[in-house]
């Protein structure tokens, strides 16, 4: 087991020297011991797991936001395509033209397109030329998401036991917290 451990690192480290030229961009080049390449090595991995998680706390915090603030298009904008649903640059601009045409949030005209879909008829359906149904697929998939996660809060038993603590961070974004620990 020792040995196979040794021989990863030994690749890992084979790897970082074969292409380090990718991962810095001086042009000048310090000779080191495979000690400081190691600790150069984790202390690179040790930063990529702080931006995971930074990444996933914005992530979850955005979904919040927008179940409790359904007004807040950054938050809409953080979360629209994550999990992949196809809903890239393009479905956000049409949504957002649209929401700007409509007055109203990104979110709600998401929601107000999707539930016309689904309640189908021909007084009901938008127009064949709306640009927002060449992505049908992605925001229904979104929205339906959005609502299974409000099913899931709106199970707690008592919604007491569970603050939400708002902060602001650079005036933009707020972030919640649930402070009593429960899941």
């Amino acid at each position: 087991m020792a040995v196979l451990n040794q021989k990863s690192v030994l690749d890992m480290i084979k790897d970082f020297r074969r292409n380090w030229h990718a991962l810095c961009d001086s042009e000048r080049t310090t000779v080191c011991g495979a000690d400081s390449m190691l600790l150069a090595l984790q202390l690179s991995m040790a930063e990529n797991n702080k931006q995971v998680k930074l990444l996933a706390k914005k992530i979850i915090y955005s979904y919040l936001n927008l179940l409790v603030n359904s007004k807040n298009d950054l938050a809409l904008a953080h979360i629209l395509n994550i999990p992949d649903r196809g809903l890239g640059r393009e479905a956000f601009t049409d949504l957002k033209h649209a929401a700007r045409e409509k007055q109203m949030s990104i979110f709600l005209v998401a929601t107000s397109f999707i539930r016309t879909i689904e309640l189908g008829g021909k007084g009901y359906a938008p127009s064949p030329s709306d640009p927002l149904r060449t992505h049908i697929k992605g925001l229904s998939n979104f929205i339906n998401f959005i609502d299974k996660l409000d099913e899931i809060l709106g199970e707690i038993s008592n919604p007491r036991r569970c603050k939400f603590i708002c902060w602001k961070t650079n005036n933009w974004n707020k972030f919640w917290k649930c402070s009593s620990g429960q899941k």
